[in-house]
């Protein structure tokens, strides 16, 4: 018994000397995050209003329980330090405060303040409004109103509300923007809303944070916030057919997409398909595959030729064009801009 007792002080000894380590570590963890540059695509960074209030939200829980934890951790120290063993009266109060009634009112104050967000970002009125739809395993953005059909870049005004209608063709996903808003889930066959603002110009990184198996990880977006003239230009732009091409070699790769890809991609006043992206913009985009290599002529050739090598698990087959229809077919899609 005496041997038990010795043993159970030595390890409460060492967990109490372990603990301020602990506290200081955590605490200079919280330090160096609030002086630091914040990463761009991180919560802490927001970029329009809607983002900014879920960050002083973000902020106030872990300030809270922060404190929260560095309390019960000198708590925790002192018990194992302590010598006396008698019973206090005010034990059992102290408990109840502490341990019970101080946790509750602060989770509620949390999920009162979580609540009132939450009716607050889905209530405003709109000015635009955008439909996404996910599929395996990429983004597909339409603007009613406009013969505008994009896939994984999304553009809209700097200082408007947004209004996005999600849907999903496959599986659960969920669409997020962390500069400018919080998660939405984009489900089967029931469309869900989004509000969001953008505050400045700029590209503002999104992906899907809902597991829909295969790449889900390489299942990303680019949201480009333009100052509203330059947004009504780009629509203006983008709502016009591409013209024929002149170019000898840029018009033989027309034809060969029309007899290679034309059955999936659809490019407007050219084909119709809806089982891969729409194309009509390709050589404008700055990324291919859902966010997954930079919109390179080489990065290009590499995805036609093999994309499982570039995205393994995606819903494109290998292409097996001659060496000068590639090419033709590249310089092609390049010129869509």
């Amino acid at each position: 018994m005496t041997v038990k007792i010795k043993t159970t002080q030595k390890r409460a000894s060492s967990i109490a000397g372990i603990l301020p380590q602990v506290a200081v570590g955590l605490l200079l963890s919280i330090l160096n995050a609030s002086c630091t540059d914040t990463p761009r695509d991180s919560i802490f960074n927001p970029g329009g209003p809607a983002a900014a209030r879920i960050a002083e939200l973000g902020w106030e829980m872990i300030w809270i329980f922060t404190g929260y934890f560095l309390v019960t951790l000198l708590l925790l120290a002192l018990a194992l330090r302590g010598r006396k063993r008698e019973k206090s009266p005010i034990g059992f109060r102290f408990v109840f405060v502490l341990g019970i009634a101080l946790p509750t009112l602060i989770l509620v104050k949390i999920l009162i303040s979580t609540l009132q967000l939450t009716l607050d970002l889905g209530s405003g009125k709109s000015e635009l409004q955008i439909e996404i739809t996910s599929h395996h395993w990429w983004f597909e953005v339409r603007y009613p109103g406009y013969p505008i059909i994009d896939a994984n870049e999304i553009h809209i005004p700097v200082g408007k509300m947004i209004r996005f209608k999600l849907l999903s063709k496959a599986v659960v996903h969920s669409f997020w923007v962390p500069r400018l808003t919080g998660k939405r889930d984009m489900l089967p066959d029931h469309p869900t809303e989004l509000r969001m603002t953008a505050g400045e110009p700029g590209i503002y990184h999104g992906t899907c944070t809902e597991y829909c198996a295969g790449p889900h990880a390489l299942m990303a977006f680019k949201l480009i916030a333009h100052e509203p003239a330059e947004f009504e230009k780009w629509l203006r732009t983008r709502a016009e057919v591409p013209a024929v091409p002149v170019d000898p070699v840029v018009l033989k790769g027309r034809t060969v997409f029309e007899k290679a890809c034309a059955n999936c991609h659809a490019i407007r006043g050219l084909s119709e398909a809806r089982v891969g992206p729409d194309l009509t913009y390709m050589g404008s985009r700055t990324t291919i595959g859902a966010g997954t290599v930079p919109n390179t002529k080489g990065n290009m050739a590499g995805w036609i030729a093999n994309p499982q090598k570039i995205k393994p698990r995606n819903l494109m087959p290998r292409s097996y064009l001659p060496p000068e229809d590639l090419h033709s077919l590249l310089e092609y899609l390049e010129s869509l801009k």
